[in-house]
C-alpha cells in the first residue's frame, strides 16, 4: 500500500510502468488527473487503485492500454476481492479506474472508457468494521500514560482530541496552534477534513486540561504556527518541531493500548469512532453526531451506531436456564 501523505502535490504520484509504455498522452492524462483531485488521501488510495489495476492486467498479459475490455475490469474485481480488500477499497478503486479512463478519452488515448459498463458492488450500509473499545477502556488508555515527559503528554493530548473531538487523524495531525482558539471564555478546534471541508468543535473540558498542558509544558503554545503534534526524538522524547505521521500515530496507538494492557488491535479512527458511539450510546441524536463527525449524511454516521450491540447484550442475559 503507499504511504499516506500531507500534502497533494500531482508531482509526487508517479506513473506505473504500465502507463510509461503507453505513450506521453497516457503519462499527461495521468498528471493531469491526480492534479483535479485536491484531497491527498484521496489521491492515495486512488494511485493505489491504479498501481494493483495495472499491475493485474501485466499479470494477464496485458501491456496495450487499447486491448483492455470490460471483462478485464470485471476480472480485477473477482481478484482484489479474492485477495481481501473491502467492498468500500474496491468502489474507491473502481471510480479511480473510470475517472482515469475518462481522462484517456479526453486525451486521445482512448477512443471508449472499458469500466464504463463494469457495475460497482453495493456497500454495507450496516455496521462499520472499524474497531471500537468502550469508554472504560479510553479512559484506562489515558491514565496509564505517565505525564512526565513530551512525548507522554503528547500522545495523551492526541488520543483526547480524537475521542472527544472525532476528528480525523489527518485533520488532527494538520492542526497548527492557532487552530486551538479561544473564542470568550470556550476553546474551539478548527480544522480541515477530507474534501477540505472545515471542521470546528468546542474543546470537551476534560480535553481542554490534556491539551494546555500539553501545549504549556513543552512551550509549544508559544508559537501560533507550529504544528500542535509532532514527532519526537529519544528516549528524553523531546518534540522535533517537524510533523508527525498517521504511520507513527498508528504504531503510538497501538503501543499505548498494549501498554494498557488493552489486546484488541485498534488504531488512530478507534477512537473517533469510539467518541461518536459513546455519544450515541448516551443518548445523543444521529443527527447531531453527523455535524460533529462533519459527515455529509447521516447514512455515514449510522455505520458508527453500535446501540444495538446494547440492546443485544441487556437482551441477552434473558436467556436463563
Amino acid at each position: 500500500m503507499l504511504s499516506p501523505r500531507h500534502s497533494s502535490d500531482p508531482s509526487s504520484y508517479v506513473p506505473p510502468d504500465f502507463v510509461k509504455r503507453n505513450g506521453r498522452k497516457m503519462v499527461t492524462a495521468y498528471s493531469e488527473f491526480f492534479a483535479l483531485n485536491i484531497n491527498a488521501n484521496t489521491n492515495d488510495a486512488y494511485a493505489n487503485g491504479l498501481k494493483l489495476f495495472f499491475e493485474h492486467c501485466e499479470k494477464i498479459g496485458i501491456s496495450d492500454v487499447l486491448d483492455i475490455e470490460p471483462i478485464h475490469v470485471q476480472d480485477f474485481n473477482v481478484t482484489i476481492l479474492g485477495a481481501g480488500y473491502g467492498t468500500a477499497s474496491l468502489r474507491q478503486y473502481l471510480s479511480a479506474i473510470r475517472m482515469f479512463f475518462d481522462s484517456c478519452v479526453v486525451r486521445g488515448v482512448l477512443s471508449v472508457n472499458p469500466a464504463k459498463a463494469v457495475k460497482l458492488p453495493r456497500s454495507s450500509t450496516g455496521t462499520g468494521k472499524t474497531p471500537v473499545i468502550v469508554s472504560d477502556q479510553v479512559r484506562q488508555i489515558l491514565d496509564s500514560i505517565p505525564r512526565m515527559r513530551e512525548i507522554d503528554l503528547r500522545d495523551r493530548a492526541l488520543i483526547g482530541l480524537m475521542v472527544y473531538s472525532f476528528f480525523r487523524i489527518s485533520a488532527a495531525l494538520s492542526l497548527k496552534v492557532r487552530d486551538y482558539e479561544l473564542r470568550g471564555n470556550q476553546r474551539w478546534l478548527v480544522g480541515e477534513e477530507k474534501g477540505s471541508k472545515r471542521h470546528e468543535m468546542p474543546v470537551h473540558p476534560d480535553l481542554e486540561n490534556m491539551m494546555d498542558e500539553y501545549l504549556i509544558e513543552t512551550g509549544v503554545i508559544k508559537s501560533p504556527n507550529a504544528l500542535i503534534f509532532q514527532s519526537c526524538i529519544g528516549r528524553n522524547g523531546k518534540l522535533t518541531g517537524k510533523p508527525f505521521d498517521r504511520n507513527s500515530s498508528w504504531r503510538m496507538v497501538r503501543k499505548r493500548a498494549l501498554a494498557a494492557g488493552i489486546q484488541r488491535e485498534i488504531g488512530n479512527h478507534s477512537f473517533r469512532a469510539t467518541g461518536i458511539t459513546t455519544y450515541l450510546n448516551n443518548g445523543g441524536s444521529l443527527e447531531d453526531a453527523r455535524i460533529m463527525a462533519n459527515h455529509s449524511n447521516s447514512t455515514t454516521t449510522k455505520l458508527y451506531d453500535r446501540t444495538k450491540d446494547v440492546a443485544k447484550l441487556q437482551e441477552i442475559q434473558r436467556l436463563k436456564f
